[in-house]
């Protein structure tokens, strides 16, 4: 009961602070073929991790500019670490409501991009917090929980198959 209260309060927080509403309409004929800074927030699970690594790579060909959201544990699992900018965070940047600290805050806030991407499969509050604090017209991720309310894009995915549920993502993705 305890974690669904905390669950619930980081929820309103992030409705009332972060989430932006875009007083202009927002055209996706190309919006992500056009863009070139790309957010991608990776996968907590280490099988989605792995899976995942396609779209990079796919984004990676198109010659975008990736910034890569991981725990600092996970660096190492990245190939070809000289084409992407990291952002990485420690287990205490997460408060007690699962949101990121004050000084996480500062310092993603500071940042804009053309497109973030949420790779997560699952709900993780944390993440679509971190989503929605840094600048971005377009967020896209998977369909899970409370995401219609987070993200401008939204794909099915969640019941699939780890490599089949990235291998539509993508496909999701190129169409825009």
């Amino acid at each position: 009961m305890f974690e669904s209260l905390k669950q619930k309060y980081a929820r309103f927080i992030i409705r009332r602070k972060f989430l932006r509403k875009e007083a202009s309409a927002v055209s996706y004929n190309k919006i992500l073929s056009d863009a070139i800074d790309f957010f991608f927030i990776m996968p907590e699970h280490d099988d989605d991790f792995y899976h995942s690594l396609d779209i990079l790579k796919y984004y990676l060909i198109h010659k975008k500019v990736i910034t890569l959201f991981l725990p600092a544990h996970k660096y190492n699992l990245i190939p070809e670490k000289d084409k992407y900018k990291f952002v990485s965070f420690l287990p205490d940047h997460v408060n007690r409501v699962y949101l990121p600290r004050k000084n996480m805050i500062a310092s993603l806030s500071a940042r804009e991009y053309d497109v973030v991407i949420d790779l997560n499969r699952t709900e993780n509050i944390f993440f679509s917090a971190v989503a929605n604090i840094v600048k971005s017209k377009v967020r896209a991720s998977f369909g899970k929980g409370k995401s219609d309310e987070y993200y401008n894009l939204v794909i099915g995915g969640k019941n699939q198959e780890s490599e089949t549920a990235y291998r539509s993502f993508l496909s999701y993705l190129k169409m825009f």
